[in-house]
């Protein structure tokens, strides 16, 4: 039997500009007013085309960002909102939790707060003496029971809710982050709680938690919501796998990102996600004031190929959500940009004539500042009408430049970026001869490198420039030899900031010699986002039978498996004349990268006991028995 049966649901909020048509709109004034048609608000999808079907006793989690549109959904399925379109068909009592503060009276004692629930819930006086000493040793709040419940922390009241709500036993139980608030045993002993209700009275259990370690453990299956629809459906640890997959790329983008930010005044200062972002602006337009036709737009997609990939599905709920980076700019009467609309293809918008005072449709899109948009491409999924040519522009130096024409008959469209147009007309006129990207300089180095190295180079990231981080004084040293560029990759050569505890990671350091030098030692700091050193390697060019030094060469420093626990780490980088290891004093430096580069560890995603700051190897021996624990080589139950 289902429990819960949701059909093609979704649920739009209306957004005005004024609040004189916000309070027309309430009172439905708009109908008397007929010289005046127009629509007076945007749409805003918080869910759209949302499917799903829950049987009878199952234990299904709700994860997703901030915004993804959890919340909007348990209070369609609780009742407390009404669906824009589609199904919902709900069968059974709910008991829902989905925020602390609600269901209590603040001034009441925690036990006239259980015995009013009980009541209210329709529970006999006989019952309800049964079920206040179950609920009050479940809770283990005796000691507090009768003081008013407003002095109660948030893992008291919790604590509270839960045994309230589960002790009432009811068919579909509906927890939204609550029991965040309480400790980590109090989650074990409530998790077994909810299993027990599921086998013993058929209870259905949602379950909202940005925890993945409280899912897995609660719940059985698990969808996740991005931007208002279900991007992925199936077991707890599947969806746990995209889940946490998409955490670890957007990580990666951020390490890179602040790499490139960092500067040795703010190391301990966090910044906001915009100031890791450029906003690219780009519009549809026609040779006309306004399209004479309507143009369907589907998608518009940013790629290098390789590392970056960036989407906006036009028409999708939360397409033009302001907190959003990728959006579509669509105010009332102002754009050319329909309401949101479905096909066979799936999400779009029309870009038609709306009498938008602009006079076309913009969308904007955010590339992490590390990446070279000169690699970059725009991809259009469209469909325009062949009566009428549509075009696609980037604003570019306060002025929009045409990228091409979205052909009809077509439905996938490319355009390559504009690069940076100022820059590039400085370079033309301050040098004719021809000077090679920086970028097919490391190629170069790499590919000659590769034939005597043990790892095979896949790719090679923008890595940071010796003069980048030299502008922002990362670097000191007399520069007899300098670090021209650092990269760190993975076993498999990739290049890579976001590494799991046990696998491989190589640092490498290409340099370049601009002086005599003779010998030097190599020195590669770790360290915590505290500034504490967690690890000091040294390696002498004797060391490595360096003799005759090349003016370009490359070292190559690897890590396997990787020991350090999970955490966020900087790297500085040291070339310096001689080391002395008696002495606690800086030796003297031909080049030092200081606390540049940026990387995290993290623990395998089904491993929950933490394994610490470090993995040591450890030998056990018993008699003659010996086995050696390597927490370094630990992997998930799904490995």
């Amino acid at each position: 039997m289902k429990a819960i049966e949701i059909n093609s649901l979704g649920k739009m909020y209306k957004l005005f500009d004024k609040t004189s048509d916000r309070i027309a709109d309430v009172f439905d004034i708009n109908k008397f007013k007929f010289w005046d048609k127009s629509v007076k608000y945007r749409e805003f999808w918080a869910l759209r085309d949302i499917n799903l079907e829950v049987n009878k006793g199952e234990r299904i989690g709700i994860i997703g960002r901030n915004g993804a549109g959890k919340s909007t959904l348990l209070k369609i399925i609780t009742g407390s909102i009404n669906p824009t379109e589609g199904r919902i068909k709900v069968n059974g009592k709910i008991q829902a939790l989905l925020q602390l503060g609600t269901g209590f009276h603040p001034e009441f004692t925690g036990l006239e707060n259980i015995r009013t629930s009980l009541s209210y819930n329709g529970i006999s006086k006989k019952k309800a003496l049964e079920l206040e000493n179950e609920i009050i040793e479940f809770s283990e709040l005796e000691d507090y029971i009768n003081q008013p419940i407003k002095y109660y922390s948030a893992g008291m009241y919790s604590r509270l809710a839960f045994a309230v709500s589960t002790a009432l036993e009811p068919d579909i139980l509906i927890i939204d982050e609550v029991l965040g608030a309480g400790d980590a045993a109090f989650t074990t002993k409530c998790a077994e709680r909810m299993k027990k209700l599921t086998r013993e009275t058929g209870a259905t259990v949602l379950f909202v938690s940005h925890s993945m370690d409280s899912v897995l453990e609660i719940c059985d299956k698990a969808i996740l919501l991005e931007r208002g629809t279900i991007v992925k459906s199936g077991t707890a640890l599947e969806v746990s796998k995209v889940y946490n997959k998409k955490i670890r790329e957007e990580e990666e983008l951020r390490i890179r990102a602040k790499e490139y930010k960092i500067s040795k005044k703010d190391i301990s200062t966090m910044v906001s996600a915009d100031e890791y972002n450029n906003i690219f602006l780009f519009r549809f337009c026609v040779e006309s004031e306004h399209p004479k036709f309507k143009h369907k737009i589907y998608k518009c997609r940013i790629s290098d190929g390789n590392n970056i990939d960036i989407e906006l599905i036009v028409g999708a709920p939360m397409d033009n959500d302001e907190s959003n980076y990728n959006r579509i700019l669509d105010g009332n009467q102002v754009m050319d940009w329909s309401e949101p609309k479905k096909a066979n293809r799936g999400f779009f918008r029309y870009y038609m004539d709306k009498q938008g005072v602009n006079r076309h449709a913009p969308f904007q899109m955010a590339v992490p500042k590390h990446i070279d948009i000169n690699n970059l491409v725009l991809e259009v999924e469209a469909e325009p009408d062949s009566r009428e040519k549509v075009f696609v522009e980037q604003w570019i130096n306060n002025e929009y430049k045409r990228l091409g024409e979205v052909t009809s008959g077509e439905f996938k469209h490319q355009y390559k970026f504009f690069g940076d147009l100022s820059q590039t007309k400085k370079d033309n006129d301050t040098q004719n001869e021809e000077v090679k990207p920086i970028e097919e300089a490391i190629e170069e180095i790499y590919v000659e490198q590769d034939d005597n190295n043990d790892i095979k180079v896949e790719s090679v990231s923008i890595a940071k420039t010796y003069e980048e981080m030299k502008n922002d004084n990362s670097i000191y040293g007399s520069e007899e030899i300098i670090i021209e560029f650092v990269d760190i990759f993975d076993e498999n050569g990739k290049s890579k900031r976001v590494f799991t505890m046990g696998e491989e990671m190589t640092f490498c350091l290409n340099m370049k010699k601009t002086g005599n030098v003779e010998r030097f030692t190599v020195v590669i700091d770790i360290l915590t986002k505290t500034g504490k050193v967690i690890s000091q390697v040294f390696c002498e060019s004797e060391d490595l039978e360096i003799k005759n030094i090349q003016n370009k060469f490359i070292i190559k420093a690897k890590y396997a498996p990787i020991r350090l626990g999970e955490d966020e780490y900087m790297v500085s980088i040291g070339i310096f004349k001689n080391c002395d290891y008696t002495s606690e004093l800086e030796n003297e430096s031909y080049c030092v990268v200081d606390r540049t580069v940026f990387f995290n560890v993290k623990q395998p995603d089904n491993v929950k006991k933490s394994l610490g700051a470090f993995a040591h190897e450890c030998q056990w021996s018993y008699g003659g028995n010996e086995v050696i624990f390597d927490a370094a080589n630990l992997r998930g139950c799904d490995e």
